[in-house]
């Protein structure tokens, strides 16, 4: 017997928070390639997306960056930044300019007509959805870096840390700093101005910078889900909401300013059934370095709440607390940018609060998440040094494997449903910010630290007690499948010493036999192997300061389709060819169907649909169904746009009526590829819609059940 042995316990006493998925935000334009988003879902596992949802307005509003100093230039107040206080500030004479507001009326369609929507998160939100049923689930949630800066007013806080062309130090904020919407506060305080009459937008005159606020927000998550015929599972109405920097951002210092934001946004969602379904979540702050960074900074003038503070005063307001879905927090340290460290003080906090105060001048008996019965995301964390292990000497605490160590604390001390990094890739050689690059790809070792985590790990899986006996070291997090058909084990050791342990089988799943094992450490990344389940238990080596991930399954899923290719728009000339392709991954055999304006087109069901001398009529919206025993799933529509005269002469229906036994048949030469609709009425002047086709060509018949021919019956056919 060995004397280091692993419990697991997924009975249903041992079950305990589910998690919803793993991901990051996105930064620059790399994601909308094949290699980037075959990484991150297809061979990272990545089942979560987050955006940057701070308003983006076309011209004027936009003109010249929103009225800033070019790069370099300290314009007239040597500030190197358009600063101003409040909406009427906002619009004074500046470098020989009045900056416009963008004033949200009541129609929010007409909103949405302000706002361009960047191209790159739509593209890889779409890339998610069509991977949706291979992944388990899909996600996309978004956060607010900044409202529209004309909402917002002076914090009475300044910039520091200036280098060249940067603000200079004492900058008051709010400022626009080359298009960036930096610092200062929402103004919640209710007041009609009229620097927001909405007259001119039909609406009944001045409103206030909160009502501003909630409908520009509506607009502008409606405008992107209609863009990119996606849905927002959640957002956060601000991102670290007292954290001023230079690019979008914006601070709350008190609880009662973020309430008054997040119940107007809550009330305006609540008005439009696409956006009433979206979660609100919050507060989204820093998990910090102390007791502190989970209360409170500051007093008086200078007070600034935080974490635990927000969650106690979200509670005591039932509309707020009833807005609020979950919470979420980002993993960082008090400086917003180095990640928090690799114990779990703060996580248990966040989870359970306190009972005795921690700190002078931090009251006692204070509750943490779980008091609320709330989940809760880590929707941001990043910071550590590209090597597997840094610092080289002392506790690795800022390399890669320190990564694997930081999510297991999350999960579970923490007890977070999901984790996210802050970006996958940014242009650059991977760094502080992000898990890869396009060189390294999947052997980075930030990349891997997290697969071991992310690729096995699936949406709706249960977290079980897991423990450990005599390794004080090795830290052991279980995860099972929602079909209790499937067990993920994550073990990664803290230690200078290599752990042998003995892993217990548990009684659920039934029938384990063997464990797939990835191994990581600072010799070798992602080494397979399979481990044998032999007297109920396996047993396997973790290297010091190494990941090992386990997987067993008793029943081998099989694996539904993805689209990994759509179908892209086109524009042609009428007697042009189109071809249309689609790639799909999943178990073998995928079957294919084609539609056009969601009309089965028949005999179209390989991989590509080809027209031929395109027609006018073919016109329209083109998609394809793939399909397996596991399930299927439809792609985005490709628009097909076609320009000129028809080459063919259009052929008028003459339609033939043949009995076939008690049914009749209605025939008729048709156009291969037209849409026709058959219409059915008793009276010649009620016409209903009996059934529609798209054509092959030649002869198209219908044989009419008995059921819709019985007594007087008129038919006739039609199409656009």
């Amino acid at each position: 017997m060995h004397a280091q042995v692993v419990s697991i316990d997924t009975s249903a006493a041992g079950r305990q928070q589910v998690i919803d998925g793993f991901g990051t935000c996105l930064s620059g334009s790399e994601a909308t390639n094949a290699w980037w988003q075959q990484l991150y879902f297809d061979d990272l596992g990545a089942t979560m997306l987050r955006v940057d949802l701070t308003p983006n307005f076309r011209s004027p509003y936009s003109d010249n960056a929103y009225n800033s100093p070019t790069w370099g230039n300290a314009g007239p107040d040597g500030y190197y930044a358009r600063t101003y206080s409040n909406a009427l500030d906002y619009k004074r004479v500046f470098l020989g300019r009045s900056a416009p507001i963008a004033v949200m009326g009541p129609n929010i369609d007409t909103n949405i007509g302000y706002f361009l929507f960047p191209s790159t998160p739509g593209a890889v939100a779409r890339a998610g959805v069509m991977r949706r049923l291979q992944l388990g689930d899909f996600k996309l949630f978004g956060s607010l870096w900044s409202p529209a800066p004309w909402a917002k007013v002076s914090s009475g806080n300044t910039y520091s840390g200036s280098t060249f062309g940067m603000p200079a130090d004492g900058t008051p904020w709010p400022f626009i700093w080359l298009g960036n919407f930096a610092g200062g506060k929402l103004d919640v305080s209710g007041t009609a101005l009229a620097d927001f009459d909405d007259s001119a937008q039909g609406g009944t005159g001045p409103t206030s910078a909160l009502t501003q606020f909630a409908r520009c927000t509506a607009a502008y998550v409606r405008g992107f889900q209609r863009a990119y015929e996606v849905q927002f599972y959640a957002i956060s109405i601000q991102n670290e909401l007292n954290f001023e920097e230079f690019y979008h951002s914006c601070t709350y210092p008190l609880s009662a300013q973020y309430i008054a934001a997040l119940k107007a946004v809550r009330a305006e969602f609540d008005k439009y059934p696409d956006l009433a379904s979206i979660k609100l979540m919050g507060p989204e702050d820093l998990l910090g370095g102390d007791a502190y960074g989970m209360w409170q900074y500051g007093a008086g003038a200078t007070e600034v709440h935080k974490n635990l503070q927000y969650l106690q005063n979200l509670a005591a307001d039932p509309t707020a607390a009833s807005a609020l879905s979950f919470f979420c927090i980002h993993g960082y340290a008090n400086d917003g940018v180095t990640a928090a460290g690799s114990t779990p003080t703060q996580w248990n906090w966040w989870l359970d609060g306190w009972a005795t105060s921690p700190a002078p001048g931090i009251p006692a008996n204070v509750n943490g998440t779980a008091a609320y019965g709330k989940k809760s995301w880590m929707t941001e964390t990043s910071g550590e040094a590209s090597a597997w292990l840094s610092p080289a000497t002392g506790f690795p605490s800022q390399g890669a494997w320190s990564i694997a160590l930081k999510i297991h604390q999350a999960l579970v001390a923490g007890q977070q449903s999901a984790w996210a990094y802050w970006q996958f890739t940014d242009g650059n050689a991977v760094g502080a910010s992000t898990l890869t690059d396009a060189t390294q790809r999947g052997s980075a070792a930030k990349y891997v630290a997290a697969k071991h985590f992310f690729r096995f790990i699936r949406p709706n899986a249960v977290r079980v007690g897991a423990s450990v006996a005599n390794a004080p070291g090795l830290n052991v997090g279980a995860y099972l499948a929602p079909s209790n058909t499937a067990l993920t084990v994550v073990l990664v050791n803290s230690d200078t010493n290599a752990a042998t342990v003995q892993i217990q089988a548990p009684a659920i799943p039934a029938g384990l036999t063997r464990f797939q094992s990835f191994t990581s450490d600072a010799n070798a990344l992602w080494v397979s192997n399979s481990i044998p389940i032999t007297g109920g238990a396996a047993v396997l080596t973790v290297p010091a300061y190494g990941i090992c991930t386990l997987f067993g399954q008793s029943v081998v899923a099989l694996i539904p389709p993805a689209i990994t290719q759509m179908p892209q728009s086109t524009n042609v000339n009428a007697g042009a060819a189109v071809r249309f392709s689609c790639a799909a991954t999943g178990d073998d055999p995928l079957s294919f169907q084609w539609f056009f304006n969601n009309l089965p087109i028949a005999g179209a069901t390989s991989a590509t649909l080809v027209l031929t001398n395109v027609q006018p009529f073919q016109a329209g919206q083109y998609s394809v169904q793939v399909t397996n025993q596991a399930g299927s799933i439809t792609s985005f529509p490709a628009s097909l746009g076609v320009a000129g005269q028809g080459t063919l002469p259009v052929i008028t229906p003459r339609i033939s009526v043949a009995r076939s036994g008690d049914a009749i048949q209605l025939s008729f030469q048709a156009d291969a590829g037209r849409v026709y609709t058959w219409l059915l009425a008793t009276n010649l002047a009620s016409w209903s819609v009996a059934t529609q086709f798209v054509s092959t060509g030649g002869l198209a018949q219908w044989l009419v059940p008995p059921s819709l021919s019985a007594g007087v019956r008129y038919f006739r056919v039609s199409s656009p």
